[in-house]
């Protein structure tokens, strides 16, 4: 699968790994995470040494600045988003001399807010990682991997012989149609949308991982002529429709969406995944397409909060974040959850939350975590599923057929 496939053909600086980093005389050593921690005193803090099981979020502010020096960090998650690094009001973070900063097998996060900033030099940002930029805040890469990067409002990011996997949220209309180049190649590329108050990506000698554009309503937005594009669809909150879907892999497909609230024209271009944004009174039914055990319609995240209603079928979620909440609604039909593929590193988490409902009929699902909380249910019907992966709290129920 492409969009987790982390190809390192980046040449870091070379820098002594066993030269044990030293920390300024004024600064405070961090050694153990094992629950939240706030840091808003306008000061340095730094780690330089490795933590491999942080079970906590860490919180920076006050123009504050933490250094990550030659550290492990791995967060140990228990759910997707449980923890993360958070950075407001002129914060900053520095990574460097090849640290690296992950967790098992869910998703984490960083989030940078009101002129906080990053700055990730000969290091590694993976395992289901997202840098998320809002509010003039910006990061600077050299040398590293940044898996996910999210670009919002008027973020700023400037990449320099780095791999990353850019995610574009577009809560404005560009001017002219969107080309991307290939990804998995070194290339020199930049998208400033400053003009339209929006944010800038200024690539130099870096790898983008594919391409994800998040589309979001009051939009019009064209992509034409490239390849491994991730398309996120976010609705207003009106949607009652019923698509026809069908985003096959390696080929160029054209089609349009005005369901969502946005104008969604797709030209020559090939749409490797789907991810699906619901929310309010959303009702919407999707009919995928199943070529004997070929799925041709693919989601990557599917998320339904405040009682949206999803029916889908014939379709393969592999379900990086699949997860219905809040009074929400969904029925599946004949479709695959999770990885098929023994190789692909995707832990797929399919979550039923706060007093939602959940109907599965015909389903396989694949290294697949089951969640199911509150007063939810999840009946399932000639299902196949991993018992040993189901998860039940507070009275959730899963109901089998």
């Amino acid at each position: 699968m492409k969009y987790i496939l982390l190809i390192l053909t980046l040449t870091f600086l070379s820098c002594n790994k066993d030269e044990e980093p030293t920390a300024p005389t004024d600064t405070t050593i961090i050694s153990s995470i094992n629950s939240d921690i706030d840091l808003y005193d306008d000061k340095t803090y730094i780690i330089n040494t490795d933590i491999n099981d942080i079970s906590g979020s860490i919180n920076i502010g006050g123009k504050t600045t933490l250094i990550i020096d030659g550290a492990i960090l791995n967060f140990d998650l228990i759910e997707d988003l449980q923890y993360g690094i958070y950075l407001e009001d002129d914060a900053k973070i520095i990574i460097k001399n090849n640290s690296t900063l992950k967790s098992l097998n869910k998703m984490w996060e960083f989030e940078l807010r009101n002129n906080a900033s990053i700055d990730v030099s000969n290091s590694f940002l993976k395992n289901h990682s997202a840098v998320k930029l809002f509010d003039n805040c910006s990061l600077v890469g050299l040398n590293s991997l940044i898996e996910e990067l999210r670009l919002d409002n008027q973020g700023v990011a400037t990449i320099n012989n780095c791999e990353i996997y850019p995610n574009m949220q577009f809560f404005f209309s560009t001017n002219s149609p969107l080309e991307f180049p290939n990804s998995y190649e070194h290339v020199n590329y930049l998208i400033d949308n400053s003009s339209n108050g929006g944010w800038k990506l200024d690539m130099t000698n870096s790898i983008a991982q594919g391409w994800q554009v998040d589309v979001k309503p009051n939009t019009d937005i064209t992509i034409q002529n490239s390849m491994d594009v991730t398309l996120a669809l976010w609705s207003n909150g009106t949607t009652d429709a019923t698509l026809n879907l069908v985003n096959p892999s390696g080929i160029a497909t054209n089609f349009s969406i005005t369901e969502f609230g946005s104008n969604i024209n797709i030209i020559n271009t090939e749409v490797y995944f789907i991810n699906l944004y619901l929310v309010g009174n959303d009702k919407l039914t999707i009919q995928g397409q199943k070529v004997g055990n070929i799925y041709n319609t693919k989601f990557l995240e599917i998320l339904l909060i405040d009682n949206a209603e999803l029916t889908i079928s014939d379709c393969h979620v592999f379900g990086q974040l699949f997860h219905i909440n809040n009074n929400s609604k969904l029925t599946i039909h004949n479709c695959l959850v999770g990885s098929d593929d023994p190789d692909d590193p995707i832990n797929s988490e399919f979550a039923v939350k706060d007093n939602s409902n959940a109907f599965a009929f015909d389903c396989e699902m694949n290294n697949t975590d089951i969640i199911i909380n509150g007063t939810s249910k999840l009946e399932v019907t000639n299902c196949i599923y991993d018992a040993n992966r189901v998860i039940i709290s507070g009275s959730g129920q899963l109901i089998v057929n």
